[in-house]
């Protein structure tokens, strides 16, 4: 039962249960108590917003170590929450249990079948590093620290989303424990209703211990393995005119790209504009592409070579943990030049108004369309998988004083973005939002029906939240 559940136990409960569980698992295995010398680092997370402090955080070592957690905490009815990577803002709990799957990590790829299996608490880099090894790729997060298993079940926005389509698309199989405290096998031979569920909304249905995820030969990317990634670089003031040629050149682009369009503080040159572009292609082909926004007279740019392995490297600055830190994703019907221009006044604003918050970055991510064919005729429970622009607001900041005021620029940021659509049709992505109402996360009606016809057979009193009852 997750952080919905509150519930609070005496210090004597929490005793009896703790030691009720010890002998349960297996010798590996750690169990943290908030006076154990490594509580606090346990603890931890990428943001401080909100952190709580659980009565008890276990570290299993195996997935029986999972299997008995969560038996333990549904018999006593101990609030419990899953942690990877720390990012989620649902990864932590005050009372109850946290378990850190940090301690349990393994991946096999098999190059033959082009899949890799991914068990426990992996991180994003961990898996680019298999997967180099042996010459594959797949769809991964920007931050190198993200759990790879959270990502995917989520959704999974990436980069890559042109060419192989989102990270759940790319979900063959999963081990997952369920409310009753089995392990199931959910894949299109068995349980493949669960398999579709889990694509997308897998957080709801249980804690997922293992994923087999699709994997792709680099050649798709580009010669010899690798994509352009192009720089330029702008002054705040030409917001609205570069972002109009830039909408005309992804739009008319039909050759597989993404990026951002980024305002950022950079600390010796202050606030500037960055159209970061990700080409699987050539480098001529890259600078052919992106001639109309350099013919507008930047103030710098540059490109060069990234191979999977480095997917993440430039962006590692974002990943340290502890501080203030707040990620929202929103989706967009499309790139509005004059939105953009307000969003960039907003972002000066921000800077001004609240000191502090200097490392905050306002950004449009956009992808071309994802081939129909591969990956995109997977079928999955993700209501998002047509949306090709999004806003991405990273808000950083130190002062605990600034939590209020500085969500208010957040939302002013989506109001914007906003502007030119219909309520009805407003999007946000699940693994940034559970706030937000559930028909901007999941688009389909019908698919909104069969996962709540689901969670009844699953996860009927919401041991893994409250969604979808």
């Amino acid at each position: 039962m997750l952080a919905s559940i509150t519930q609070y136990f005496s210090a004597s409960s929490m005793e009896t249960f703790i030691s009720d569980l010890r002998p349960t698992l297996s010798e590996p295995a750690r169990i943290l108590t908030p006076s154990d010398p490594d509580f606090s680092a346990a603890n931890e997370r990428w943001s401080d917003i909100d952190r709580k402090t659980p009565a008890v955080i276990v570290q299993p070592a195996c997935e029986n170590d999972i299997v008995k957690m969560v038996q333990a905490a549904h018999a006593a009815k101990v609030p419990f929450i899953p942690t990877t990577g720390g990012h989620s803002s649902w990864s932590t709990i005050d009372n109850g249990m946290v378990i850190d799957l940090s301690h349990f990590k393994d991946v096999t790829v098999d190059t033959n079948q082009h899949f890799v299996t991914v068990r426990g608490g992996v991180l994003m880099k961990e898996l680019q590093i298999a997967l180099s090894e042996k010459n594959q790729f797949t769809t991964v997060a920007n931050g190198s620290t993200v759990g790879v298993i959270p990502y995917m079940i989520g959704g999974g926005i990436s980069s890559y989303t042109p060419l192989i389509g989102y990270a759940c698309e790319n979900i063959l199989s999963a081990r997952i424990v369920v409310a009753s405290g089995d392990i199931v096998v959910a894949s299109e031979a068995k349980n493949s209703d669960l398999l579709w569920a889990i694509r997308g909304a897998g957080q709801f249905f249980g804690l997922v211990t293992e994923l087999v995820l699709r994997t792709h030969d680099p050649s798709l990317m580009g010669p010899d393995g690798v994509r352009q990634l192009g720089n330029i670089f702008f002054p705040p003031e030409r917001a609205s005119e570069v972002c109009s040629v830039l909408r005309d050149v992804v739009s008319a682009n039909d050759h597989a790209s993404a990026g951002h369009f980024m305002a950022m503080n950079d600390p010796s040159k202050g606030r500037i504009l960055m159209v970061a572009a990700q080409y699987f292609g050539t480098d001529s082909e890259l600078q052919a592409t992106y001639q109309p926004v350099i013919d507008l007279g930047p103030l710098n740019h540059f490109h060069e070579p990234s191979t999977f392995e480095k997917h993440s490297d430039h962006l590692a600055w974002m990943c340290p943990k502890g501080e203030f830190k707040r990620f929202s994703q929103t989706g967009l019907a499309s790139i509005n030049p004059e939105n953009f221009g307000r969003l960039v006044d907003l972002h000066r604003e921000l800077l001004e108004t609240l000191p502090g918050t200097e490392r905050s970055v306002f950004t449009i991510e956009w992808h071309t369309k994802t081939p129909s064919d591969g990956p995109r005729k997977t079928e999955t429970s993700f209501g998002l998988k047509n949306i090709d622009t999004w806003l991405n607001i990273l808000t950083w900041y130190t002062d605990p004083a600034l939590h209020e005021k500085v969500l208010q620029f957040d939302k002013r940021a989506q109001e914007i973005m906003r502007s030119d659509t219909e309520e009805n049709a407003f999007v946000s992505y699940t693994n940034t939002s559970r706030s937000d109402p559930i028909e901007h996360r999941y688009k389909d009606a019908a698919a909104v029906r069969k996962l709540k016809e689901l969670k009844q057979i699953w996860d009927s009193e919401g041991c893994f939240t409250e969604e979808f009852l």
